[in-house]
């Protein structure tokens, strides 16, 4: 199939260290198309540059634009959400699509920029989108996150750990985590005792990644920390969104042990792919322990939830989806 020309509005992400898949998705779409990316911190960029200027920095003519994640000011003191109000692509024929991100801020701005740039098609990580789709009128796909398996793999580490977990708390948007935290420890981070017997990795002021994996790249010294423990929590972030460390444990052979969740329905099942515990946490201790005993029982689902993610959930993959979609709308 014929390589489309796609010109990528997003900022520099190859150096950003909170996140990787602003840069991983990019990096997967160049693979399989010819892609200029325009955007902050990039070669030639320019806050008052109008569509007509940026198409005329295009080395091609694009078949399509992409409003890829990243696009936006996320600063919430700010109430605006377009970050380059000069671009608008309702002043143009090619056709333009959108990936959507942050789902949990700024959402009716984004909805409104959706309409103003009349973007044809809206890719979202949520479950909602039929939801959105019928509210803003334009067509939604369910692209969920993924993961880049060159990165994210088994790199053979001793499992020196019974149970690990990484991430913010989020604890405006959900009380799950901060319910684990508490049940794993006391004060100041310090084991409960039901778990003394069990080493936990849970960063903190008292923990740190081993000298070893802190000279590392930080992408590959967490993949590395996941793929040092048996089992790794993650549970969904704000407004139930799937975020990507769900695909990362799966990828790096460790056990997914997350609570149960209607957000991931089409995307792994429980004692397949991954162990799901109650979001009261009643049962969370039986499952935890439970499979840390067993390792035959627990070695197969992770053995399944690897072949899963590396079939069903990697950048590649997604792009194929992209791709699929964008035809429709072209």
């Amino acid at each position: 199939m014929a390589r489309l020309n796609i010109l990528v509005l997003q900022p520099d992400f190859s150096r950003y260290g909170s996140a990787y898949y602003q840069y991983q998705f990019t990096q997967a779409l160049g693979r399989a198309h010819n892609v200029f990316q325009y955007g902050p911190k990039l070669a030639g960029y320019n806050s008052r540059h109008t569509i007509d200027d940026v198409l005329k920095l295009c080395p091609f003519e694009p078949d399509l634009i992409c409003f890829a994640a990243g696009w936006e000011l996320e600063d919430p003191s700010v109430p605006a959400f377009d970050p380059h109000p000069a671009i608008q692509t309702s002043t143009t024929n090619i056709p333009s699509v959108m990936i959507l991100n942050k789902e949990y801020k700024k959402l009716d701005r984004k909805f409104s920029f959706i309409h103003d740039n009349a973007i044809r098609l809206v890719f979202t990580a949520h479950h909602h989108y039929s939801l959105w789709q019928e509210r803003v009128g334009v067509p939604f796909v369910h692209f969920p996150f993924a993961v880049d398996p060159e990165l994210f793999r088994d790199y053979g580490e001793a499992k020196r750990y019974a149970v690990g977990f990484s991430g913010r708390l989020h604890e405006q948007w959900t009380d799950v985590r901060v319910g684990i935290r508490d049940r794993l420890f006391l004060q100041n981070l310090v084991k409960a005792p039901r778990y003394w017997h069990i080493r936990i990795f849970w960063p903190g002021r008292w923990q740190r990644l081993p000298s070893r994996l802190r000279q590392l790249p930080r992408g590959e010294a967490y993949a590395r920390a996941m793929n040092r423990s048996r089992m790794w929590i993650a549970t969904p972030s704000a407004v139930e969104l799937v975020g990507t460390r769900f695909y990362e444990v799966m990828a790096v052979k460790t056990l997914l042990f997350c609570n149960r969740s209607a957000a991931y329905a089409g995307l792994f099942e429980d004692t397949k792919h991954c162990v799901m515990f109650n979001p009261d946490l009643s049962d969370f201790d039986e499952k935890l322990f439970y499979y840390l005993e067993r390792e035959g029982e627990r070695q197969a689902i992770i053995d399944e939830a690897y072949t899963h993610v590396r079939t069903n959930h990697t950048w590649d993959r997604r792009i194929e989806q992209f791709t699929e979609a964008v035809r429709r709308v072209m």
